[in-house]
């Protein structure tokens, strides 16, 4: 079989595909053959401990991994007003604490890690005091304890670079990159430059017990919990400020919802989600409307935060929906679609649960209610922890 070439992972807590122009135009400057591949920000943990969810087999592979703290409560951030100081610190240490979990448990990949300071982007973060430092103290305190990746400080890039204007704090509020395209050249020419020093690895085929996964013990270890109530009035304004932040896992991006589209009309439903783990509560975390027409359910909205994709809550959600569409004897679910900057990962997985995809940039998922939990359960990284959300998920019954 003949050799494939290496590939250049560019991982980060901000918008990552940023950095794709960039550093495949530093790479063949260098000549390099490597190619690039970047991990959705929202699927971090997820490639940190499955790398073949990324990388495949027999490949070399070198993973750069650029982190910014505030993104850690980014959409808290955005949100803030004057009365959330507290909770904002408290998800700060709460998303700190889980990310240093994560990186305690890698065991497949050697990274080169960068820190960008925080306090230079969009938001104002002085309110949080010393608490940024802490947390960036504690994170690279975890990846050099294990002695196995190379932490590239803040200093060392400056010295090597030439100083420019780097930081963009409009194109961060707007399109969640914190650098000018200044800077994510500077970042790519820099990183090119010390690819010959970088820990590269190469994923090998594994059996046994010895092919337990990291990620399918984390995902063990959280001990998720979910929460499934009607919409009322008071959750209107918690879900409208979140869909407003919300790229990734819903299906009509970029609409302009209120309160008067988002509650129920008559004869439909409206349904909240709430998450929690054994870091901390994470609220209001999505939700669902729906009305049933004839034999179909169909779906409205349909939407779920970022902190909670990839903790499986995604899939118990639509095992839930089709458990309720086969309980109100619908044969079908229509789920409209809209295709935005980053939903594509919605797009994928219904597009995995129908017989025939439907194309273009706005369409309708019809899903056969028939076999649906089963086919999502089956789609999900770790169908145990699944079972064990569903298990315990609590529904709160609809009031008249």
């Amino acid at each position: 079989m003949p050799s494939q070439s290496p590939i250049l992972v560019l991982a980060s807590s901000f918008y990552t595909e940023a950095l794709e122009i960039p550093f495949t135009q530093a790479l063949a400057r260098r000549r390099h053959t490597h190619s690039v591949v970047c991990v959705p920000y929202n699927q971090l943990f997820t490639f940190l401990l499955d790398p073949r969810s990324v990388i495949q087999e027999n490949v070399d592979a070198s993973v750069v991994l650029l982190l910014r703290v505030e993104d850690l409560i980014r959409l808290e951030l955005a949100q803030r007003n004057a009365n959330a100081s507290d909770s904002t610190l408290r998800l700060l240490r709460q998303r700190t604490e889980e990310l240093v979990d994560v990186l305690s448990r890698i065991s497949r990949l050697r990274l080169t890690v960068m820190m960008s300071p925080s306090g230079k982007g969009a938001y104002d973060v002085e309110f949080l005091g010393n608490a940024p430092r802490v947390a960036e103290h504690k994170i690279l305190a975890a990846l050099r304890s294990r002695q196995r990746h190379w932490v590239v400080a803040w200093s060392e890039f400056e010295r090597a670079a030439h100083p420019g204007n780097w930081f963009n704090p409009a194109g961060d509020r707007l399109g969640h990159v914190p650098f000018m395209p200044e800077g994510l050249d500077a970042l790519a020419d820099f990183f090119v430059g010390q690819l010959d020093r970088m820990p590269s690895d190469r994923l090998m085929s594994q059996s046994g017990s010895s092919d337990v996964m990291d990620l399918e013990r984390f995902l063990t270890s959280l001990d998720v919990g979910m929460t499934i109530a009607p919409l009322t009035a008071e959750d209107e304004q918690p879900v409208l400020d979140l869909i407003r932040h919300t790229t990734h896992f819903v299906n009509l991006p970029n609409q302009r919802w209120d309160g008067g589209r988002l509650r129920p009309a008559a004869g439909s439903e409206g349904w909240v989600v709430r998450v929690h783990d054994r870091f901390g509560e994470y609220g209001v975390s999505g939700a669902l409307t729906f009305d049933f027409e004839s034999n179909v359910m169909r779906v409205h909205l349909l939407f779920l935060s970022c902190p909670v994709l990839g903790k499986q809550v995604e899939y118990a959600l639509l095992i839930w929906m089709a458990q309720v569409a086969e309980q109100r004897h619908a044969e079908s679910i229509e789920v409209p679609f809209v295709r935005g900057r980053d939903n594509q990962g919605l797009s994928g997985l219904l597009a995995r649960l129908v017989a025939e995809a439907p194309i273009g940039a706005e369409h309708r998922f019809h899903l056969r209610v028939s076999e649906l939990a089963e086919r999502v359960g089956k789609e999900s990284q770790s169908p145990a922890v699944v079972s064990a959300i569903l298990s315990k998920m609590q529904i709160a019954e609809v009031t008249s």
